[in-house]
């Protein structure tokens, strides 16, 4: 196989940006506001659903002789 084959590369050259291009990164980009409502929905809707997990829990007997009940 001929350094051809592989595009002509330079071993010398590598690891040297000469070319101009980076292909890993990204353009300064600005960042849009925190939408707190929407955040707020999400934290909301994880502590409902682990409130549904641990009533799945106490309803299947899972914490019966971990945490007695008072009824």
């Amino acid at each position: 196989m001929s350094d051809t084959a592989a595009g002509g590369h330079d071993p010398a050259h590598h690891g040297q940006d000469d070319h101009g291009q980076d292909d890993h990164g990204h353009g300064e980009e600005a960042l849009g506001p925190i939408d707190i409502t929407m955040w707020g929905v999400g934290i909301l809707g994880v502590a409902l659903g682990l409130l549904v997990a641990i009533c799945a829990a106490f309803a299947t007997g899972v914490f019966q002789a971990a945490v007695p009940l008072p009824f």
